[in-house]
């Protein structure tokens, strides 16, 4: 017993409650040993004022940190520690109790009164804080810090004891790890370990000096490096999120009272928020934030405000953060970045605002964003993976930002030790943000960059670096030329590489290549040996990025160089047609079709060497057709060989298949004979051949029982054009089609045949087919009041075609009959509906007009056409407008002008505007000679009536539309206008001044580039320049609407002015008004100068003020004087 008290050192006591699992065995003593702590052996513990004793660094012993033996358990970081409870009997287990001054001791156990174990009174509970309770307190007590009464529950609002133990868990995960790292970079090297690395000759092993003592590496603690290395927020945050799940502690899930109002300038909260931003519900109404919490609670705020609020709460965020962003401290703020980032509660929308926000933030750091590039790094990465192309954007601005501020070094020193990271998707993520940064930095920066690191131990940062070149070549494209050179050195030999290695490389060869065509294969002329011999070697997927590469550079060669390596090539790939690897069947195709595109490989090779196996390796797959993807490589492929080879060849292959039962294999059938005959046509196929195709072609529409299939209509119409002529002998059986299915039921097969009629038209009427047309232009004529507007507007423009090819003599009914029927049609409300009548309506005007009654055309324009003026569809009123001025140029003006001029007394706006849209039009295909008397006149003669307010607004509105829609035409009609338009500018109805000045800038603007007006751009400018300071009225507080409009067309005035005279000129209206006192009225005379400034900036240099020079400052510039 004397021998192991002297050898072994006494096991100091513990209390029951600093137990580190809570739990006590039944049969475990108070002074037992220390068990194990996450450093594999325990930690001796220390009481009182003991003296720390330091342990050897590298010895066998428990881990110290630096070197002294840890102190007693001290809670990290901000973890909570649980007030412990009064002890329950030891049977229980249930450590960390208050101790009780006349507990019972366990069997075995020393008692409490025992010398070393009694308790202390400043060693009872600990307080919340930490505090020692004061003396007097009674044992057991639970200490009173600042609640009376009972102890007050823990709310949802904090941490959970399970949230603490996962978190700390985690985090002594992360130091276990970092002192294995640590002591396997410090080991000692022993005699034998030197002696099996060198070499026993040329070496002599010196003695060690006497006085050399070098100091044990001091160990690091590991506990805080860990603690940096991670986001502790984000990790407590996410393992309260794994602990509970949403759950309260009794399993219940957590309610958050959430207020209607978040106070002002808030936005409202959503449910999902609750738990993220749970701070800003926790001091919702707390009339004072503690200190500590102040800082996190502003700032989680604000982070609130640019998530859910509008633009004008977005801003006030943004802006606060940034003008913060120094007290805050930018780790601080992308911690909580993070954390809100990684809560899933984040769409679209919302990832973008805090994209621009984290913008905005690296812009005002500048340089000092060095000291958070990791945290940006981490947060966008994976945006460059998204499926949204937005997101993907997104990301990609913020690295390029990142690095044209911080600068390329900063931003690869922080992704160089992901480059062998373990996880596949962090290597992924590196090589896309590599590419990126090049593409800021250049290419000059990034392969100098890449090129060290391909030199790395580590197989995995070799791979990195090769999908890094890949990644880069997508981007920038034709600018990798200038680093080509070094990136095919560095592919050489990581062609030679370990596997993983080879087939990374093979792929960066095959996006170097197509990134760089047509040019580049001077530069890679070393690899195509390396590429083909691999294809040879390898079979299946394994060969898969080589034969990739190959693909992709056979099309950079030259015709004798693609010709020869393709036929060496291609007996290989076609052993692997009938491979069952989908993703190696989609590399193969590709490849055969860059094969075929090449300019040396001829067609006799690939009849003879391709198409066969090619048929019988892919079409005869029928699956394939399912496949979206290589079903469409197929198609372009099969494409490629027709142009190479004619339509024949192919057709004879895939004509059998167009009565396929299956559905999507017969669609890809059919896009395939679309697709080649359109690309090759039909004039080389046999009669034999064309029958059968035309067959399957007329069999596919009929198993289309619902109309639906687009496909099959346009297949059958392209074989029917493609024909031409060779159409007439089955002419009979293409209009017996066309017959059932014109009578069906369903309204989509019915708008599906008047679409095919439309299309082979011409087609019919080359092959001698006028009375199958007269026949169907008859029956459609019939069925113009069909209640379905799909298939009326299918018809109308059925009936446009057949009436284009058989001309007014041969149509039946005649055009007479048919556009009475038009009268009725063109009141449809369908968009389309309306379209095809216009256009049938406006063919029948300019072609056939002989053919019709002029009091029908004119009851059509002013009945019918006038209502479309005001349509929503912008192409309708265009065509309307268009059909208008036809109709009345076919029929003479005068009749309609007296009409549409009348309008103008009408009360309602739409019609006044719809009429002076109409005069517009009319103006511009009868010229302005027959509209602008009656205008002039009318203006007159409303003078001191009661209508003559809304007549000459509408004047004056025609006069705007006319000069815009004639164009050059009117500067024979501006001196006409000036009188009316100076009568209209001194009028005291601002409305009034308003539609003049407008009337104003469409006149100068239709004499832009014509000399002679400067005069008359100055004098209107001398009565519309007064209206610049038109902003407040007396009786007003804010600007009214109809004033802002008056502005807005006054500095619309001056940027038409511009055009016409030297913006010097211009200048001079605006240098008084520039520095006026008054900041409104400053802010006009800026607006009008910046848009005159920046239309012709150059300009303006001769003009500005001189100032004269000073004995401190020199404002001449006399190159500016010169005269050429």
């Amino acid at each position: 017993m004397a021998d192991s008290e002297e050898g072994e050192p006494q096991a100091l006591k513990k209390h029951r409650w600093e137990d580190p699992t809570g739990f006590g065995a039944a049969g475990e003593s108070g002074g037992m040993t220390p068990t194990a702590t996450r450093w594999r052996s325990a930690t001796p513990r220390q009481y009182g004022a003991d003296t720390p004793r330091r342990t050897p660094v590298l010895s066998s012993e428990t881990s110290t940190w630096r070197g002294m033996v840890t102190p007693n358990a001290t809670p990290y970081m901000t973890d909570f520690i649980p007030t412990p409870t009064f002890g329950a009997s030891g049977s229980s287990g249930m450590g960390g109790s208050t101790p009780s001054t006349f507990g019972t001791p366990r069997m075995g156990s020393t008692p409490l009164f025992a010398s070393g174990s009694t308790p202390r009174i400043g060693g009872a509970t600990p307080l919340f804080t930490g505090a020692t309770p004061a003396a007097g307190a009674s044992f057991g007590a639970t200490p009173n810090y600042q609640y009376e009464g009972e102890t007050p529950l823990q709310s949802h609002f904090a941490s959970s004891v399970e949230t603490q133990s996962i978190t700390t868990a985690a985090i002594e995960a992360k130091a276990k790890a970092l002192e294995k790292e640590w002591r396997r970079k410090n080991k000692r090297l022993t005699s034998e370990y030197l002696d099996s690395i060198l070499p026993a000759e040329f070496f002599t092993v010196a003695a060690v000096p006497a006085d050399y003592n070098p100091l044990p590496p001091e160990e690091p603690n590991f506990y805080e490096i860990a603690v940096r290395s991670m986001d502790v927020f984000a990790l407590r945050a996410g393992a309260a999120s794994a602990v509970t799940a949403g759950l309260d502690a009794n399993g219940q899930p957590i309610r958050y009272d959430i207020p209607e109002d978040m106070g002002d300038g808030m936005p409202a909260m959503k449910v999902e928020d609750a738990a993220v931003f749970v701070e800003l519900l926790k001091y919702h109404k707390a009339e004072k934030i503690p200190d500590e919490h102040l800082p996190s609670y502003l700032l989680m705020k604000n982070l609130f405000k640019i998530k859910n609020g509008d633009t004008m709460q977005r801003r006030a965020g943004t802006r606060y953060l940034l003008d913060k962003a120094t007290i805050f401290g930018s780790h601080f703020i992308f911690q909580r970045l993070s954390y809100i980032w990684s809560s899933d509660i984040l769409n679209i929308e919302e990832k973008h605002y805090f994209i621009d926000f984290i913008k905005s933030l690296l812009q005002q750091m500048g340089k000092e964003a060095r000291r958070f590039t990791k945290e940006v790094i981490h947060l966008v990465e994976p945006l460059l993976t998204a499926h949204e192309r937005i997101l993907r954007d997104d990301g990609k601005q913020v690295l390029t930002l990142l690095t044209r501020v911080v600068g390329f070094q900063a931003v690869f020193a922080v992704i160089r030790e992901d480059f062998g990271h373990a996880e596949s998707i962090v290597r992924r993520h590196t090589a896309r943000v590599m590419a990126v940064v090049g593409y800021a930095a250049g290419t000059e920066e990034v392969t100098a960059a890449l090129r060290d690191m391909s030199y790395a131990p580590s197989a995995l940062a070799r791979q990195t670096v090769v999908r890094s070149m890949a990644e880069l070549a997508k981007m920038v494209g034709h600018a990798l030329m200038a680093a080509l050179p070094e990136m095919v050195a560095m592919l050489e030999r990581l062609l030679r590489d370990e596997k993983r290695v080879q087939r990374d490389a093979a792929l960066a060869v095959a996006a170097i290549a197509e990134a760089t065509a047509p040019d580049g294969i001077e530069e890679l002329a070393p690899l195509v040996d390396v590429i083909c011999e691999e294809c040879m070697k390898g079979i299946g997927s394994m060969a898969s990025p080589f034969i990739q590469a190959f693909g992709a550079l056979v099309p950079l060669m030259s015709p004798f160089d693609a010709q020869a390596r393709t036929a060496a090539m291609m007996p290989n790939l076609v052993n692997q047609f009938s491979t069952p690897e989908d993703e190696f069947r989609r590399v193969l195709i590709s490849v055969v079709r860059k094969c075929v595109l090449a300019e040396g490989v001829t067609p006799q090779f690939i009849h003879q060497t391709i198409l066969e196996p090619f048929f019988e390796g892919f079409w005869r797959v029928r699956r394939l057709a399912a496949e979206r993807q290589t079903s469409g490589s197929l198609v372009a492929t099969t494409v490629e060989i027709a142009k190479k080879l004619g339509s024949v060849d192919v057709l004879v292959k895939l004509s059998p298949d167009m009565k396929d039962e299956s559905e999507e294999y017969q669609r890809m059938v059919l896009t395939a004979i679309k697709k080649v005959v359109d690309a090759t046509g039909m004039e080389a196929a046999p009669d034999t051949l064309v029958t059968f195709v035309l067959d399957g072609a007329i069999a596919a529409v009929r198993q289309d029982e619902l109309g639906t299939s687009k496909l099959v209509m346009n297949v059958l119409a392209t074989i029917c054009n493609a024909l031409a002529a060779r159409l007439r002998p089955y002419l009979k059986q293409v209009f017996d089609l066309i017959k059932r299915r014109r009578e069906n039921r369903e309204a989509s097969m019915r708008a599906q045949t008047a679409d095919l009629v439309s299309r082979i038209a011409h087609t019919v009427m080359l092959a001698d087919g006028a009375v199958f047309l007269q026949d169907l232009g008859l029956s459609l004529y019939e069925r113009l009041e069909d209640p379905d507007a799909r298939a009326l507007s299918a018809n109308l423009r059925a009936v446009r075609s057949i009436l284009a090819e058989l001309g007014s003599r041969r149509f039946k009914p005649s055009v007479r009959e048919l556009l009475k029927r038009l009268t009725f049609v063109i009141k449809s409300r369908n968009s389309q509906v309306q379209n095809g009548a216009i256009a049938l309506i406006e063919d029948i005007a300019t072609n056939y007009d002989t053919d019709v009654d002029a009091i029908h055309l004119h009851q059509l324009a002013t009945r019918g056409l006038f209502e479309l003026l005001d349509s929503p569809q912008r192409a309708t009123r265009h065509a309307c407008a268009r059909t208008f001025g036809v109709i009345a140029k076919k029929i003479r003006p005068f009749a309609i002008i007296l009409e549409l001029v009348d309008n103008f007394r009408q009360d309602k706006r739409q019609i006044r505007i719809c009429t002076a849209v109409a005069l517009s039009a009319i103006a511009k295909e009868c010229g302005p000679f027959t509209i602008i008397p009656y205008l002039l006149n009318e203006y007159k003669i409303s003078e001191g009536k009661q209508v003559a307010v809304i007549v000459q607004h509408s004047v004056l509105k025609a006069i705007r539309y006319i000069f815009e829609a004639i164009g050059p035409i009117g500067k024979e009609y501006v001196y006409p206008m000036i009188p009316l338009l100076e009568r209209a500018l001194t009028e005291t109805n601002i409305q009034m001044r308003r539609m003049a000045v407008e009337a104003g800038r469409a006149v100068l603007l239709s004499v832009a580039g014509n000399d002679g007006f400067e005069e008359v751009a100055l004098h209107l400018l001398n009565f519309i320049h007064p209206n610049i300071v038109e902003l407040l009225a007396k009786n007003e507080v804010k600007i009214g609407e109809e004033r802002l409009k008056m502005v807005t067309a006054v500095v619309s005035y001056y940027e038409a002015a511009r055009v016409v005279i030297e913006p010097g000129k211009l200048l001079q209206y605006l240098l008084q008004g520039l520095f006026h006192p008054a900041r409104k009225v400053r802010d006009i005379y800026r607006r009008t100068y910046n848009l005159i400034y920046v239309g012709s900036p150059e300009s303006l240099v001769p003009y500005y003020p001189r100032v004269e020079s000073d004995t401190s400052h020199t404002y001449v510039r006399h190159e500016l004087e010169v005269l050429l």
